[in-house]
């Protein structure tokens, strides 16, 4: 009986392993999320030899048949939840004129090298979370967290390596990823590998403006559009189903985090930025009726333009008239990461 014991431990472990890392902020479990695939293989393999050796070395008995049934159940879950299902990354983007393209369309935006590009973000970057391009010879991720509705775009070289990336999970509110040369993984809040052979490096945020392809045409005339993005593999359901999934349950889930939220509401939405050694959150509901203001970081000033068309942010140093990246999250991503981050609220009108 030890050794269906042993078989139905190892399979609930492969099972619920990285479920124990998300809900139970427990580091150590990461392990299962690298190299998932060929850990879920070997503990398979380990566990139905033990369960044979049971059945081998004693007669079968209800109680064996339960630990043998149980233990199988919890494999083959192990086997259906599996994110490359779920979310197919994109492994190839055909780019075009967005001729007859709604100028509503929502989009991320990409600017490399003078060369522009618009991904649709409800009907490709949001349900399938991960796409890999490339723009000028330039690798690029497009990433998509839906627990805190960031969409973020990265320089995806490092180390003079091109790396290739997959939904891996959730770890502290947020999407973690991994690269299949090194199957490290990465969080896609700061782009930071958090675990494997590249801990410690960073990807380079790059330009990754949330908005409209309207306003995004008026920046820059001759983008051209993701016209055709193609899954690396067939994913459970259609993007359109999974777009209404995640719309449905992420605004009722909460996973557990390291840092505490207070300040604002969970999932408010605001713009992060980090500039000159200084982090601020500006939430919609303080800019949402302005157009044009300023703000001050330390020695810098930046001028910041909310664009309610788009709904998104810009910000550039007044002084040298340099782009500074913005962030949009829910105020749950942002802080997790920000933790000392600042709140900008707008100053009380004069009576």
């Amino acid at each position: 009986m030890i050794l269906a014991i042993t078989a139905l431990l190892l399979a609930l472990a492969i099972a619920f392993g990285r479920q124990t890392a998300v809900f139970g902020k427990l580091k150590l479990a990461l392990w299962f999320f690298s190299y998932f695939e060929q850990k879920r293989l070997l503990f398979t393999i380990v566990s139905l030899g033990l369960l044979a050796l049971a059945v081998y070395n004693h007669s079968f008995s209800i109680t064996l048949i339960w630990f043998g049934t149980i233990t199988v159940l919890l494999l083959l879950f192990s086997f259906f939840f599996d994110m490359k299902f779920f979310f197919p990354e994109i492994k190839k983007v055909e780019k075009g004129i967005p001729n007859n393209i709604p100028e509503s369309t929502k989009i991320i935006g990409i600017s490399i090298d003078h060369l522009a590009v618009a991904y649709p973000l409800e009907k490709v970057v949001i349900p399938r979370h991960i796409i890999n391009d490339v723009i000028d010879d330039k690798h690029v991720l497009i990433s998509y967290c839906a627990i805190c509705r960031s969409a973020l775009a990265f320089d995806s070289q490092v180390n003079n390596q091109n790396l290739y990336f997959k939904v891996a999970g959730v770890w502290r509110r947020n999407m973690i990823i991994y690269d299949t040369k090194t199957h490290s993984l990465w969080q896609q809040a700061t782009g930071e590998c958090i675990y494997g052979k590249m801990k410690g490096s960073q990807l380079t945020l790059v330009s990754g403006e949330n908005t409209t392809l309207g306003e995004w045409k008026k920046k820059y005339p001759k983008t051209y559009f993701a016209t055709k993005c193609i899954e690396a593999r067939k994913g459970y359901v259609s993007r359109e189903f999974m777009l209404k999934a995640i719309n449905f349950i992420t605004p009722k889930v909460l996973v557990p985090g390291f840092t505490d939220l207070s300040g604002l509401p969970v999932r408010e939405t605001v713009f992060g930025i980090d500039y000159n050694g200084i982090s601020k959150a500006y939430p919609k509901s303080e800019i949402e009726d302005l157009s044009e203001f300023k703000d001050d970081y330390g020695t810098k000033k930046i001028k910041l333009e909310y664009n309610k068309t788009s709904d998104y942010l810009t910000a550039s140093d007044i002084n040298g008239n340099k782009e500074i990246i913005v962030e949009k999250h829910w105020w749950l991503g942002w802080k997790e990461f920000h933790p000392d981050t600042e709140i900008w609220k707008k100053a009380p009108k004069k009576i």
